[in-house]
Formats: C-alpha cells, sequence, structure tokens
C-alpha cells in the first residue's frame, strides 16, 4: 500500500488537516515526514501532537533543529522570534519526539532526506544540484523536502554521468510513473507554505509495488490561518505568502 509523504508543514494546522481529509480516500500504510513540522504559523506544538497521532516515521528538518538549539534560538530575524516563541510552547512530550528524529531515514531502495542527500540544508532547486544529490545517494528513490516546491527530478545514467530533469507537481493531482532504470528525487512540497506560486497544500503518496507518486495540491481555509497569524501577533507578511503561494 501506499506512503503518504509530508513535508514543510511550519506549524500550519489548518493546512495539514485539508490535507490529511484528502488522503483519507486513498489506502495508505504509512506516514513518512520529510522535516520541519515548526517554524512560521503558530501551532507548531499541534502538527507535531498530530504527527504522533499518526505514528509518523519523520526526519529532523532546519526549523526543527533551530528551535531545539538554545545558541540557534539567540540568532537575529521573525524566523527567530517564531522559533523562540515556539520553543516556549512546545510539550515536553513533543519537544522529545522531535530532539529524538534522526537526519535520514532509509529502507530497501529509498533515503529519505530534508534537503540534499549531500547535506541536510541544502536547497535542492535546479539540475546540477540534483545530480549532485543523485550523486551522495545510491537509493532509487529519494524523498526530500526544504524547498517548498512540490515535483520530481528523475536521473538515468549516462555514459558522462547521469541525465537529470525536473518535473514540477503543481495541478491539483499530478502522476509520476518511473521506469524500471529510472531513479527520482521527489519533493511532495510544501503543506504549510507553498512556494511555486500555487497557493495549495502539497503532498504525494509513494507506491513503491506499483513505481508510482500521486501528488496532489489541496485548497484550505487560508483566511483562518491569516485569523491565527492576527490572534498571536506574527508578521502579516506570513498571510500574504500563503495567498501568493510564494
Amino acid at each position: 500500500m501506499p506512503t503518504l509523504l509530508l513535508s514543510d508543514i511550519h506549524g500550519n494546522l489548518t493546512a495539514l488537516e485539508a490535507v490529511l481529509k484528502h488522503a483519507r480516500r486513498y489506502d495508505y500504510e504509512r506516514v513518512l515526514f520529510l522535516g520541519d513540522a515548526v517554524g512560521y504559523y503558530p501551532d507548531g506544538d499541534l502538527v507535531v501532537t498530530r504527527l504522533r497521532e499518526l505514528g509518523a516515521r519523520g526526519i529532523l528538518g532546519n526549523h526543527d533543529a533551530w528551535m531545539l538549539d538554545p545558541e540557534m534560538l539567540e540568532s537575529d530575524g521573525y524566523v527567530f522570534d517564531i522559533l523562540r516563541w515556539q520553543n516556549k510552547r512546545i510539550s515536553p512530550e513533543n519537544r522529545a519526539w522531535l530532539a529524538a528524529l534522526p537526519w535520514s531515514l532509509s529502507g530497501d531502495g529509498w533515503l529519505a532526506v530534508h534537503g540534499s542527500p549531500c547535506d541536510p540544508f541544502v536547497y535542492v532547486d535546479e539540475l546540477e544540484l540534483a545530480r549532485a544529490g543523485f550523486g551522495c545517494a545510491s537509493a532509487r528513490w529519494v524523498f526530500h523536502g526544504h524547498t517548498h516546491l512540490s515535483g520530481t527530478f528523475t536521473a538515468l545514467d549516462g555514459p558522462k554521468g547521469p541525465w537529470v530533469r525536473y518535473k514540477p507537481f503543481t495541478e491539483p493531482d499530478n502522476v509520476l510513473k518511473l521506469g524500471p532504470k529510472a531513479r527520482a528525487m521527489i519533493n511532495p512540497g510544501s503543506v504549510g507554505q507553498p512556494r511555486d506560486g500555487v497557493p495549495l497544500a502539497g503532498y504525494a503518496l509513494w507506491d513503491e509495488e506499483k513505481g508510482t507518486v500521486h501528488a496532489h495540491r489541496v485548497s484550505y481555509d487560508i483566511r483562518a490561518v491569516a485569523a491565527r497569524v492576527h490572534e498571536e501577533g506574527f508578521p502579516a507578511a506570513l498571510y500574504q505568502r500563503l495567498k501568493k503561494g510564494r
């Protein structure tokens, strides 16, 4: 059965619940979380609670790591203002769950990282970086997030290295069928803050047996998120980003 892929939720509980409601129509077997439960939007603690309720396996994202690091919390900027705010409000159980997450997970033929297989903080957002990423991993399937861009890099071995191409997942429903000799680096997109110009939450379902990924974009109540942003005094620009998908 398929695996539900979630990434970059960033405290946006409204978007997460919309994604989970949409995903109920599919008979998925497990949940794989690709990092960044917290940051940007106010409900990071509730997002972690929801992931724990789902029995999700997960990896650490940069925002998760920063929120747990006292030295990083001394940094300047609104990103760290928000992480300091969340750090004071996360439950001990949820803090412990986040702190126990590894930087990567792997199984038979697959690897999960937050950024690149070469470095969890690297944004894989162009062909050369994807080519390097494929070089740092032997897995056929690589799952990552971090860029907030829903899509896939696919690679085929060539005489001078892998041929790599990119396919964005910007439609409501997107399908990738991976050929027997190909490899893929899949980004399900951001649940909580998409940045590809499509103001819809992103998630994906991976079916290893069928060699497919079905990526979906889901609408949700952005005004409800705006109300939470206003209620907690977060920057209004965070709501504008959701409206524009940037």
